[in-house]
């Protein structure tokens, strides 16, 4: 047998092989579904009491240091769990 039809022969066999693991092991999609169910801790910031503060004191025309200070250091917080 020649030896690109040997080696047509051996690139053959390994897809099948690699398909039959696949069968008995499921694809991407099917790992993600029998996997657990994924959680996070994402909550939103609009009723913060810093970005409360911030909105009252941008109302009334008039932001205090501490108020941005406040709102300031929760961006960082967002930020560096980025």
């Amino acid at each position: 047998m020649p030896e690109d039809a040997q080696q047509l022969d051996r690139l053959l066999s390994r897809l099948a092989e690699a398909l039959n693991r696949r069968e008995r092991h499921g694809d991407a999609i099917d790992r993600i579904l029998d996997s657990q169910p994924r959680r996070t801790e994402v909550r939103s910031l609009t009723n913060d009491a810093s970005i409360k503060a911030f909105r009252r004191e941008l109302i009334d025309g008039f932001i205090r240091a501490d108020t941005a200070n406040r709102l300031l250091g929760l961006i960082e917080e967002v930020v560096a769990r980025l």
